[in-house]
């Protein structure tokens, strides 16, 4: 009934606990399809011993690393299920989590989508739940939509199988990529569920998104990608406009991590983050980007007078703000 698929890559740590999650659920209808990503450490060797005591498991070898997107396609593209889940390879799900998802589709050919509870585990084991997510027990897919470009929404959730193979896994930047995907399952889904099911992530010190690196500009590729395809398809003109402003803000958060962080980045880094900003900010469509977000001093496109002039004005407004201690 369900496809559990998990993209594995140097989690021997952690990885023994994310499988039997999925083996201990109380729903037993379910596979779980490990593709391990050309892993460097024991994780490979885990994962066949985890398979020769349950045939549930199935273990996929990825001939080079292609990052998560692509070893999650890998995945479905062999999967059983009539509901895929997507499971990192150092979290964890609740024993009833499945259970609690399927139940909500019974029924209800207009939800594509059913939620999960995400609950963060810091590295010395406390649990919160973030406190700025959207609220809600059933909504239609636009609105949570809408919600997710913020990350007001939670990411985890079980999907029918037509459409994850119909919008599989956006490879267009391999730590934001399954953004685009999120999105566009909710945008396709009549109505999506919020379930009791709980997911668990765990948050490391050493994960690429909580590491300083160059995925804050690497993830603008990402929203260039999803500009297009809506773009190109027959989603609303709302949908395009609401994406094209987070896009645009998300460059100005770009600009200003740069502004802040940019000595500990090389000369090579440096000058890569700053083609991908320019790249973005050329390839924006202003014309549907709401006027108020593009008219406050530090967030003007200045599109006719250069890109140079553009990175000061946001220097200025930054620097300003560091001198009002509002940084």
């Amino acid at each position: 009934m369900v496809s559990v698929i998990i993209g594995v890559y140097n989690r021997e740590k952690y990885l023994r606990q994310c499988v039997e999650s999925v083996l201990c659920q109380t729903l037993r209808d379910l596979e779980v399809i490990c593709v391990d990503d050309v892993s460097t450490d024991g994780s490979l060797q885990l994962l066949y011993e985890l398979a020769a005591t349950d045939p549930r498991v199935k273990v996929l070898e990825q001939k080079e690393n292609g990052g998560a997107q692509l070893a999650r396609n890998a995945g479905v593209a062999v999967s059983k299920g009539e509901f895929i889940a997507i499971l990192d390879d150092d979290d964890w799900l609740a024993p009833d989590a499945l259970e609690w998802a399927v139940k909500e589709f019974e029924g209800r050919d207009d939800v594509q989508c059913v939620l999960l509870r995400e609950l963060r585990v810091r590295p010395d084991g406390t649990v919160f739940e973030p406190s700025d997510r959207f609220a809600f027990r059933e909504a239609s897919g636009e609105e949570i939509y809408y919600h997710s470009m913020p990350w007001h929404v939670s990411g985890r959730y079980v999907v029918r199988r037509e459409l994850q193979l119909r919008i599989p896994f956006d490879n267009s930047d391999r730590i934001y990529g399954d953004d685009n995907t999120a999105l566009l399952h909710f945008l396709n889904s009549p109505r999506i569920i919020q379930s009791e099911g709980i997911y668990y992530y765990r948050l490391l010190d050493n994960s690429l998104t909580h590491n300083m690196n160059m995925g804050v500009f690497w993830g603008l590729k990402a929203h260039e990608a999803m500009s297009q395809y809506l773009a190109s398809g027959s989603y609303s003109h709302a949908a395009r406009v609401a994406h094209e402003r987070f896009r645009w803000i998300m460059l100005v958060n770009a600009l200003r991590h740069y502004y802040m962080y940019h000595r500990h980045y090389n000369r090579d880094q440096r000058e890569e983050a700053m083609n991908l900003m320019r790249h973005d900010r050329e390839t924006m469509d202003f014309t549907i980007v709401p006027r108020e977000a593009t008219r406050k001093f530090g967030y003007i496109p200045m599109m006719s007078l250069g890109w140079r002039p553009f990175v000061w004005q946001v220097y200025t407004y930054l620097f300003m703000r560091r001198i009002c201690g509002r940084l």
